[in-house]
C-alpha cells in the first residue's frame, strides 16, 4: 500500500513539475514577444511568428488572409493599434492590442487552451516542433 502512494506521488509531482517546466516556456516565450511587440521590432516578432500569418475577422464566416514576411510588418502595426472592447466589472472597456501585451506580464493556466496552445485576447500562439510561435491574429475591421 505505501508503494502504491509513493508511486502515485511521484507521479503527481512529476506531472507538476511537466506542468511548471511547461508553463517556463510558456513564459520565456511570451516574455520575449512582449518585449519584441512593444518595442515595435516587427523583424524580431516576425522570428517568433509562423509566416504566412493567418489572420481573418472575429466571424468564422470571415476570409482568412495570409501575410508573408513583406507584408508583415504593416499587418503587425494594424493588429497591435487595433481598438478592443473589453468587459470589466459590468464596464466596457476600450483598448488596443498593445496595451493588452503591455498590461499581460504573466502567462497563467486561464490562458493556456491546451498545453501547446494558449490565446492572449486576439492573437493564437502554438507550440511547433518545440517551439512557440504567433500563429494566428483577428481583426475587428477584418475584409469581408
Amino acid at each position: 500500500m505505501l508503494r502504491r502512494l509513493a508511486a502515485i506521488g511521484l507521479l503527481f509531482l512529476l506531472a507538476i513539475a511537466g506542468i511548471a517546466e511547461a508553463n517556463s516556456d510558456v513564459q520565456s516565450f511570451w516574455n520575449t514577444f512582449r518585449e519584441a511587440a512593444l518595442s515595435g521590432d516587427s523583424a524580431r516578432v516576425a522570428v517568433m511568428t509562423k509566416l504566412p500569418l493567418w489572420v481573418r475577422g472575429p466571424d468564422d464566416g470571415d476570409q482568412v488572409v495570409y501575410y508573408g514576411r513583406k507584408d508583415f510588418g504593416k499587418i503587425l502595426k494594424k493588429l497591435l493599434n487595433q481598438e478592443v472592447l473589453l468587459v470589466k466589472d459590468e464596464k466596457v472597456l476600450t483598448t488596443n492590442m498593445r496595451q493588452i501585451i503591455n498590461d499581460k506580464r504573466r502567462i497563467t493556466t486561464r490562458d493556456l487552451k491546451t498545453p501547446e496552445l494558449f490565446s492572449v485576447e486576439l492573437f493564437t500562439f502554438e507550440k511547433k516542433n518545440g517551439n512557440w510561435l504567433f500563429t494566428r491574429g483577428y481583426l475587428e475591421d477584418a475584409p469581408p
